[in-house]
């Protein structure tokens, strides 16, 4: 599962959170496709936790928001968070491969 972040207007912490908020409200109003939803926000919630938000936002610049920056939250192959944007895949804590 990959969720698109949107940093227009918000630094990844905020953007996440908004993001987390949204699915609750999704999660809890729906009727059907529940499964997805939780898998969203199980990854949402993985992220909230495991990443080092000030790191973040000091060592990459464009997740301090005011970014048209493609940013991406997906899994990586050991199941961990991970932030992808400009050729650069961040997984916690927060190191840059």
């Amino acid at each position: 599962m990959n969720i698109e972040l949107d940093l227009t207007r918000h630094c990844i912490e905020t953007a996440l959170k908004r993001r987390s908020n949204a699915a609750m409200s999704r999660y809890f109003k729906a009727k059907a496709g529940k499964i997805n939803l939780e898998k969203e926000l199980e990854l949402l919630e993985q992220a909230l936790l495991a990443f080092d938000f000030q790191q973040l936002r000091s060592r990459w610049p464009v997740l301090s928001g005011g970014s048209d920056a493609r940013v991406v939250l997906a899994r990586d192959g050991a199941g961990q968070p991970g932030l992808i944007f400009e050729n650069t895949v961040i997984t916690p804590p927060a190191t840059l491969r």
